[in-house]
Order: structure tokens, then sequence, then C-alpha cells
């Protein structure tokens, strides 16, 4: 390989026997050899020089991810990946090839492979949006968390860049006794600096009193470089369980205030500390309390003043509702006064619970939100090189009659490539739409019954259904067949529905709701069938096929 304009390779490797290494071979006959892992993966950073070729040898040991860093103007090129081709040669791989395929989002933000879950660190500096997330870049299941990093100048297309945090080294030394690594956290932009709160968390592999988790703080003036962790908050109010974690901080009334998801004797809250520096945090109680019983904590809570309105936001760990959906989150509209929340409103963020964690930032008077698309029904479909997980299209959220709205940026209208149909007052009938990425706008001018068939595979299918139960989702043949997710409107006027192979996002009425919902299609034919009795209700229907964001 010819390493272009980086000036440093970065690979995680693990020794599979006694004295396993990566050998790094100059083709000036240079040679640097450096020990893999022991017990885990090793981070290994090594030197190399601009516009030079070299060989990789893994010996002894097994490599999970590899890539180039280190150049002049890294955020806007981003890292290099390398993979090994049959032969073990490590060779560069083309995004645009690399994301092309059935089981993989095209227009959602995903990682180069393996596992991904709660986005971190939201943020607009210096001419960049910034998303960090939690990252598992040994296997597509999690497991000891690390850091991964990515910008963007429009919210739509990324830029992969090195990974920023790794597990503590007591984790990376005993793999298989301890577990955890860096858990989530959210940023404060400054003029000159991010401030990056975060959760470190380390204990047995399985959750209990001995798991520890603490509140660290790190900052950065270019978000390439950034500086040692500093502990500020070590140990847990009295009464809050060991889930103690994923700190969102925002300034109100003059004071630095910071949430944390966790359990307050016995029962699932959001925690409040205040601080004058950003620094020095006090214990100011509970935000808000959950009295519903079954939820074992909140976590990943967002806390933001929104539309003259105070907005907590908090994904309720363990919980199931009627319905049969598993781990919603769910947004809380009230006042925030002197330290204290009254809740007005509740309602669910996202009515499909496979949005997850969610977490917003403010930019030009937008605030923004990204959501963790998770697979809590076990739909996975694990293949070679491929990424469990991806990210929700960023969403513009506002306050309406103490309704939470959210729309997708208006950014994503972008990507909009032909026209698959255009049309009104009449049914639609789609099939092997190819690629599975299609955008479908729809108007009504009333509420009427209809189902629309989103996804078909081997007999397996999705459907969006309107009738005398409400707006609903429900698939079959699939393992969340048991479950319906409904979403909370009095009537259906309008839907934009992004279909991204895996991936379904809906809205309603311009953001009076929204669900996201997977769905596995391995033949990469999609599918649009709109079917109801009064098609002459039917005001607009177009669809439209979607780019990838890969395309540079």
């Amino acid at each position: 390989m010819n390493t272009g304009k980086y000036t440093r390779l970065e690979i995680f490797a693990r020794a599979l026997q006694t004295g396993g290494s990566i050998r790094v071979m100059s083709g000036d006959g240079e040679c640097q050899k450096v020990p893999a892992g022991k017990a885990y993966y090793r981070w290994l950073r090594i030197p190399v020089k601009k516009n030079c070729e070299y060989e990789i040898f893994c010996e002894g040991c097994e490599v999970s991810i590899c890539y180039l860093s280190g150049c002049a103007d890294l955020l806007r090129e981003g890292v290099c990946y390398l993979e090994q081709d049959e032969s073990g040669r490590f060779v560069k791989r083309e995004e645009t090839e690399w994301y092309d395929s059935p089981i993989r989002e095209a227009y959602h933000f995903t990682p180069w492979k393996n596992w991904i879950n709660d986005p971190n660190g939201l943020c607009w500096f210096q001419g960049y949006y910034h998303m960090f997330y939690q990252f598992n870049p040994h296997g597509q299941s999690w497991s000891h968390m690390y850091w991964g990093h990515a910008v963007s100048r429009d919210l739509i297309h990324w830029t992969h860049l090195p990974v920023v945090l790794e597990p503590q080294k007591e984790i990376l030394d005993a793999p298989k006794e301890l577990a955890g690594g860096a858990f989530s956290g959210s940023a404060v932009v400054k003029e000159d600096e991010v401030v990056f709160y975060l959760t470190r968390s380390m204990g047995p592999c399985v959750d209990g009193e001995q798991t520890l988790q603490q509140q660290w703080m790190m900052k950065s003036s270019d978000m390439i470089h950034f500086s040692e962790e500093k502990l500020l908050i070590g140990k847990r109010p009295a009464g809050a369980s060991f889930d103690f974690r994923d700190p969102k901080v925002l300034r109100a009334d003059g004071k630095w205030y910071m949430v944390l998801g966790s359990a307050l004797d016995g029962k699932a809250a959001i925690l409040l500390y205040e601080s004058g520096d950003m620094e020095h945090w006090d214990y100011a109680g509970s935000l808000l309390t959950e009295e519903e019983e079954g939820i074992r904590c909140v976590e990943c809570p967002d806390f933001i003043e929104l539309d003259g309105k105070y907005l907590a936001i908090g994904a309720l760990m363990h919980h199931k509702d009627s319905f049969g959906r598993y781990q919603m989150s769910r947004y809380y509209v009230g006042d925030f006064r002197r330290g204290v929340f009254t809740e007005e409103n509740r309602g669910w963020f996202d009515f499909c619970s496979n949005c997850y964690a969610m977490q917003s930032f403010e930019h030009e008077g937008r605030r923004i939100s990204i959501g963790w698309i998770s697979d809590f029904y076990g739909e996975h479909q694990e293949m070679e090189n491929g990424v469990c997980g991806s990210m929700t299209i960023p969403r513009e959220m506002h306050i309406r009659d103490n309704r939470l709205y959210l729309t997708p940026v208006k950014e994503v209208e972008a990507l909009k490539g032909g026209i698959l149909y255009q049309g009104q007052k009449e049914e639609v009938c789609l099939e092997g739409i190819t690629p599975n990425t299609y955008k479908a706008e729809l108007e009504f001018s009333k509420d009427i019954p209809f189902s629309i068939c989103l996804s078909e595979n081997n007999g397996s299918k999705m459907l969006l259904i309107n009738d005398g139960k409400g707006l609903r989702l429900k698939t079959h043949g699939v393992k969340s067949e048991h479950v319906t997710f409904p979403a909370d409107v009095g009537q259906v006027l309008k839907l934009e529905i992004f279909v991204d192979r895996r991936t379904t996002e809906v809205y309603v009425n311009d953001g009076e709701a929204a669900g996201t919902k997977l769905f596995y299609d391995t033949s990469d034919a999609g599918c649009f069938i709109l079917h109801t009795d009064t098609p002459e209700c039917i005001k607009r229907a177009e669809v439209f096929c979607m780019r990838s964001i890969w395309e540079r």
C-alpha cells in the first residue's frame, strides 16, 4: 500500500499465540515490529512516511480495524481504511463499494464495520458537525466500549476520523473478568474549545453492586487531540443505583446543570447536579422520577430549553409497554425554575422502539437530535465486515401545544434522486425498487383507512396501517411480529417515509409522531404498495430514489 498524504498507521491487533505482533516493512527496507495485545486488542499507532510503499504483516495475531491517519487536514480528508484481501495483504477500500450491501443502510450513518450504539458529544464546532459514538471495533455485538468519531459539513455526508477513547487498562488486561469502558457522554462548546463529559464504567461482566460508574471530563481545541481525562464525580449519591451514567450538561438560570441516568430508591430517575464552573458539581436531587414499575433505570437522559419550555428525555431500560414495545424512550415537557422541573405533558420520542439513546444539540437556532437505531428484538443478520446498529436521520425538534414534534432536517432533501412515482387519487404499486433506498411523500384530503407494504422478504413483510384502531406499524414473519407499534395521532393527513434497506423511518403530520423500525431484506429489491378503498382522497403521492451518503 502507498501511504499517500498520511503519516500514521493505526491498527487494533490481538495475539493468537505467544509473541504475536504486527510488522510493518517500508519499501526501502525499514522494519517496525510492535507486539499485539496479549489478552485483548491493542491499539497500535505506528509512524509512517508520506507517499511511501509499505507492507503490513500479521504474525501470530489478528486485526479488527486498520486505517491510515495523521494527515495535515484530517477533518476534511478523514482516515483511510485498510482491509485484508484474500492473500492477506492490506489494501485500501472505497467507501461507495464498501457500504453497498442489501442489509446495510446507504443514507443513515454507520461505522466502517462492527458494533455501534449511543451517539455521544454531538456538537457543531469550527465549521464541522461532530458525532462521537459508542463503538466496538472488534465485533458485531456490544462489548468493551470505545468512542468512535465522525464529522460532517451538512449533517448528512460523514467523514470517518480516528478512534478517540478506548476501555480502561484494567479491562484490556482482563477482558473476560471485567466489563465497561468509555460509556456515553455529551459536549459543551465554548468559544475556543469543546468540553466533554462522559462516564467511565468498570465492573464484573454481569452488572451489579460492584459495578463502578464515574463521571469524567476532557477537552479539545481542534477535535483531533484531546486532553487527559479528569475525574469529576467519583461516587453516586445515597439511594442511587449502580446504573449512574451518561452525563448531559446545559446552561440555565445562570448555572450549569448536569443530568445523569439512574434509579433512585428503586425507581428509574434522572438525577440533577449543578455547578458554577463546569468542573465542581453538587448533587441537587432528582429532576424527575418514573413511577411506572418494571424500569431498571433511565439511560442517556437529555434536558434542554426548547420553544419556551423545558424538555427532558429518558431512555427507559427494561421497560415494556402494553403493546409489547421494549425499551421505549419517553419525553417530558414542562417548566424548570430554581432547579425544579414541573412536568406538564409526556409522550413517546419514537413510536417504533428501534430508536434509543437519542441526544440533541443546538446550532444556528435549530435544536437537532440523533438517535441510535437499536436491535432490541434480536433481528440483526450478521455478515462478514457488516455492521450492527446505525443512527437516525438527524431530526429538528420543536414543541407545539406541549407536544414534541420531530422532522427530518432539511438537508436530507439533497439526497433525492430520480422519481419512481408521482400521482394522485389512485393506489400505488411499486415493486422491485433496487436498491431498496427511497423516500415516499403522501398527503390525504382527510383521514382515511389505508395499508402500505413497505418491505417484503420471502413471506415476511412490514406494513403501515391506518384504520379504526389508528395508525400503526406491524411486522409479520420476523421476531418483532408479536409487537404492535402505534403512533399516538388522532388523524393522518401527511406522511414522510424513508426506507433505507433494513431501516425505515416514518414521520406523521409534519412531525407529530416519528417511528423507526428495522426490517431485513437480503434481496435489496424494495417495494411501496399503497392500498385504500378511497384513493380519491390521496391528494399527492410521490416516491423518490435516495442517494448514498458515501458517494463523493
